[in-house]
């Protein structure tokens, strides 16, 4: 499911809710963390936005949504500001002036361009909906994963020059796809289709980010992607900055809230408890989908991985008490932590590489000492 979606279908949730309030075509301004201000302003988008595709949608007609009309400046007060807008953050640029953060960024020398692959005449699904598919060529790579409505989404990553260079000369597309990604055109998406979504849609860059804190005192936190964004070749980036929202109020919110009085939301030290907590899991998340990158750009792994992940997995169906899983089982089927994943990934790597090691030496000892034998030294 896209991610817009599932914004929308939370946006709708939101809307039911008697005391929330929902503003758009509104943006932050300048925010004080010490005095608890923030001005807004109050503006038309000049296109549209989120809110306006709310507006018809199973016939709701909320009270509780406000769209930005003319440009007008406005500062609120609050107790406590949740950050949750995206990779281009304004709170975390006006937390980074207000306080010692250390920020990372690093992009790809590549571009993103999503597709769109409808369903057959005949029945859903184009490809074998349980499996990510994957065109790898060095530096250009095609995904395509089935969705929940029987269609395909797919992206394009390829060189920033390549985008330029096709961007210029769409004619070049549908022959670019054929060597690049032999099968995708014709037989998922048109030649005509690919060229009229490459030319339409948004070609995005590819960033990693890195934040040192996720919190300013007892004033703001920030969850999702403005405190670790990662390039989407793991498919984690929605699924983390979810599990940001659990984590944040199941673990550390509502038991400091018992503790606490009524009127406090945020206790002094829950920021800092919690991104002492959660930062080393995210920038784990944050490497492994960056390395999942290059091993998908590859495309052909180790000879060792596929024997060592056949073993994992028999492992994990019929000796499940062992704790001996795939990788990929462990980050996305499961709430493990990713930095303990990680550390138990390392060492499933060096136990089996130990052991395969050992069973070759054991091999070339009983071949040396059967050559021995028939010589007549044993």
């Amino acid at each position: 499911m896209q991610r817009t979606n599932i914004g929308i279908r939370l946006l709708l949730a939101l809307r039911e809710e008697s005391n929330v309030k929902l503003f758009f075509g509104h943006k932050l301004v300048h925010c004080d963390l010490n005095a608890k201000t923030a001005t807004i302003e109050s503006t038309r988008c000049q296109r549209p936005h989120i809110g306006s595709r709310l507006e018809g949608i199973q016939g709701t007609t909320a009270t509780n949504t406000y769209l930005g009309d003319s440009a007008e400046l406005k500062t609120i007060t609050f107790d406590f500001i949740i950050g949750a807008d995206g990779a281009h953050s304004r709170l975390r640029q006006h937390m980074m002036r207000q306080s010692n953060m250390d920020y990372q960024q690093e992009y790809v020398d590549a571009l993103w361009c999503d597709f769109f692959m409808p369903p057959t005449s005949d029945g859903p699904y184009k490809l074998d909906p349980t499996f990510l598919h994957v065109w790898p060529n060095k530096d250009c790579m095609f995904i395509a994963l089935p969705d929940a409505e029987g269609s395909s989404r797919g992206g394009m990553v390829a060189p920033r020059a390549q985008f330029r260079r096709l961007e210029q000369h769409p004619e070049e597309l549908e022959t670019f796809f054929s060597h690049q990604y032999p099968g995708v055109v014709p037989n998922l998406m048109s030649a005509e289709a690919a060229k009229e979504q490459f030319l339409h849609r948004e070609h995005l860059s590819l960033v990693s980010i890195k934040c040192g804190r996720f919190g300013y005192g007892d004033s703001c936190v920030l969850l999702g992607d403005l405190s670790h964004t990662m390039v989407p070749f793991y498919g984690m980036g929605l699924n983390t900055g979810l599990e940001d929202v659990r984590i944040f109020f199941e673990e550390f919110i509502d038991p400091a809230q018992c503790r606490a009085p009524p009127t406090t939301f945020c206790p002094t030290g829950v920021t800092q408890a919690y991104t002492d907590y959660r930062l080393p899991d995210v920038q784990a998340m944050t490497d492994i989908a960056a390395e999942h990158f290059n091993e998908l750009k590859n495309g052909v792994p180790p000879k060792t991985e596929i024997p060592r992940k056949f073993v994992e997995s028999k492992l994990q169906k019929y000796v499940p008490a062992l704790d001996y899983k795939p990788f990929y089982s462990r980050i996305v089927f499961g709430h493990e932590r990713f930095s303990v994943a990680k550390r138990k990934e390392r060492i499933q790597k060096t136990v089996f590489n130990f052991l395969c090691s050992g069973l070759c030496l054991f091999g070339l000892l009983v071949t040396v000492s059967g050559r021995w034998g028939e010589a007549g030294w044993v």
